[in-house]
């Protein structure tokens, strides 16, 4: 008996996470058996690269709210990357369309949304924090942050909404600072760290957000992408067109409420941060000191070709 197609609405793709998620989606040894639409705006450049890779672009943005709705009814899985930790219209247009499919079918649907660590941000500028660890096998500890945190209005409408229907099956991804050069088709750097040195290359040295002493985690973008794949092979296993009457979940495998999963493979200050930016520059002879520790006023510069921004990114991330 053949295996039922297995039909993904994806959203992000030109960006950095999603760009690298849906190459991992496309190098995945079961790609065959996928038919990935992507939601893109009017460009007809990235449109017909897509279709090249075998995807289905489909033009619209995130406030594209019908023809969102109308491809999750589709879908047997939705993969939210694109600009999607802050805005509550397009989580809620996919939610509907999911929830119509379930009505439609009576069979689980799969809702992977991209939130952010930013939802456990303190506002220490530069100085120490609580130092509180959160952990994603402890939901409470999650759910029972405030719900003016940023990224949270979200995340509380993912949750709620597949508390009010089981066969809603979610999952929120919860990235710190990502580096490493992407595998995307389009963008390959990611926020943080392309700022930080974009400011240091204007400002003619590396600085912090007062002592730089707060804490952050981070995560390689190939690592983020590995707990994408695995988490989206989880859920198909146990909760997708193909799987096995008696499928179970992993206890591992958490959805709704439960369903957190933070992705982080090391820690730092943002001072040792910004100080490995000052070395690699300042040895490079870009910039003429390494740090300035105490600055509150970061600059920007563009970097997309600016050749110098490229060869200290590899420095850094190799």
């Amino acid at each position: 008996m053949s295996s039922q197609q297995i039909n993904i609405l994806f959203t992000g793709s030109t960006g950095y996470i999603g760009g690298s998620v849906l190459t991992g989606l496309l190098q995945h040894p079961n790609s065959s058996n996928f038919k990935i639409t992507a939601l893109i705006r009017g460009d007809e450049s990235r449109a017909k690269k897509l279709a090249s890779l075998g995807v289905i672009p489909l033009i619209g943005s995130n406030d594209s709210h019908d023809i969102i709705e109308k491809a999750a009814s589709e879908s047997h899985v939705v993969i939210h990357t694109g600009d999607s930790s802050d805005d509550v219209p397009s989580a809620r247009a996919i939610i509907s369309g999911l929830n119509k499919r379930t009505q439609t079918t009576g069979k689980p649907v799969i809702y992977i949304h991209t939130s952010g660590t930013g939802v456990l941000t303190e506002d220490v500028r530069g100085k120490k924090g609580s130092n509180t660890v959160y952990n994603d096998l402890d939901p409470d500890q999650v759910n029972g942050l405030a719900d003016t945190q940023i990224h949270r209005n979200v995340d509380l409408l993912v949750i709620n909404s597949a508390q009010a229907n089981p066969l809603l099956k979610s999952i929120i991804i919860l990235p710190p600072l990502i580096y490493g050069i992407g595998k995307g088709p389009f963008n390959r750097t990611s926020i943080q760290l392309p700022t930080l040195i974009r400011a240091a290359l204007k400002r003619g040295k590396a600085e912090t957000i007062g002592a730089g002493e707060s804490t952050w985690d981070s995560v390689h973008i190939d690592d983020l992408v590995d707990a994408y794949i695995i988490l989206f092979a989880q859920l198909l296993t146990t909760y997708g067109p193909n799987a096995k009457p008696d499928a179970k979940p992993s206890p591992y495998l958490t959805t709704g409420r439960e369903g957190y999963y933070f992705a982080e493979n090391g820690r730092h200050s943002w001072r040792q941060l910004v100080e490995k930016i000052g070395e690699v520059l300042h040895k490079k002879g870009f910039i003429l000191r390494k740090c300035d520790c105490s600055s509150s006023d970061i600059g920007s510069i563009d970097y997309r070709n600016n050749s110098t921004f490229c060869q200290v990114l590899s420095s850094l991330l190799f």
